[in-house]
């Protein structure tokens, strides 16, 4: 994806399109990477077998605000790589702020080392376009809504979140998380409100209560990232239902680590009348 939406030639062994499992298939995640260096190593093996010749390593790095040290870091993440796998060397940087996104640009004319990127931001990956055309590509869908939505436009927003509802179970947790979380806690509020919540409208509960990430994700990462979204949804709803939390009752969401009672005060916030509803043994059944 990031080479087409760049408009670049693919590597040799990318040819065909990937969908999502096509692109696990075709890579290994080096999950070591992940606690110390870039935020995500993709490595795939080409024709060739490993250490041949063939193959493609991808780094992935989001940002959200410029980061100097990345000036230095990045280009030794590449370099590290391709010395490592013995394998072409790419960098891929998801950039959610317009400064990133200058940043990253001037590296190509600068001092050395001169450093060139692939830029996903805003002003490549469009959103908001025919829902068609966003279903036959719907991780571009995603990407394209969160990138554009994380600058205040609630419409795309919106946009985004009506291609996730129309997507297979398995993949729609993942999707509305990502663009939920690119956007401020207002802009969420709005999001949540509108989406599951109105009484003939459960398309987000539904995303939830039937999340690819919870049946799916048995990894504790993926469960931590439940919980939180859980949490959130159960704030939001009762914030905007004007049902108060006390500091003990609110403090009690926090702390809780069971998805199940989540899940169960999730759906209760939608219908309880008073915060203290929210934990009683006949509203809990």
């Amino acid at each position: 994806m990031a080479f087409e939406l760049a408009r670049l030639e693919r590597p040799p062994g990318l040819e065909a399109l990937l969908d999502r499992q096509g692109a696990l298939d075709a890579f290994d995640v080096d999950l070591a990477r992940r606690q110390l260096l870039p935020d995500l190593v993709l490595v795939a093996d080409g024709q060739q077998g490993r250490g041949g010749g063939g193959g493609l390593v991808l780094t992935v790095e989001v940002q959200s605000r410029t980061n100097g040290h990345k000036r230095w870091r990045i280009p030794h993440y590449q370099a590290a790589l391709a010395d490592e796998h013995a394998r072409e060397t790419w960098v891929v940087v998801v950039s959610f702020s317009a400064g990133v996104s200058r940043h990253l640009a001037a590296w190509a004319e600068t001092g050395p080392p001169r450093f060139e990127v692939i830029v996903l931001d805003a002003s490549r990956v469009p959103a908001g376009y025919d829902m068609a055309k966003a279903l036959a590509r719907p991780s571009a869908a995603v990407l394209g809504a969160a990138l554009h939505a994380c600058r205040g436009d609630l419409d795309v927003a919106r946009w985004g979140l009506e291609v996730v509802s129309r997507l297979p179970a398995e993949r729609r947790m993942r999707d509305a998380t990502t663009i939920l979380a690119a956007v401020d806690k207002d802009m969420r509020l709005t999001l949540i409100q509108e989406f599951p919540f109105a009484p003939d409208d459960d398309r987000l509960l539904e995303i939830e209560r039937r999340s690819g990430t919870y049946h799916f994700g048995h990894e504790e990462g993926r469960l931590e990232e439940r919980r939180s979204m859980l949490k959130t949804m159960v704030h939001a709803l009762l914030e905007v239902r004007g049902i108060a939390l006390s500091d003990r009752e609110r403090a009690r969401v926090d702390d809780e680590t069971r998805v199940e009672a989540l899940e169960r005060w999730a759906e209760l916030a939608r219908t309880i009348t008073y915060a203290e509803a929210l934990f009683e043994p006949s509203a809990s059944r």
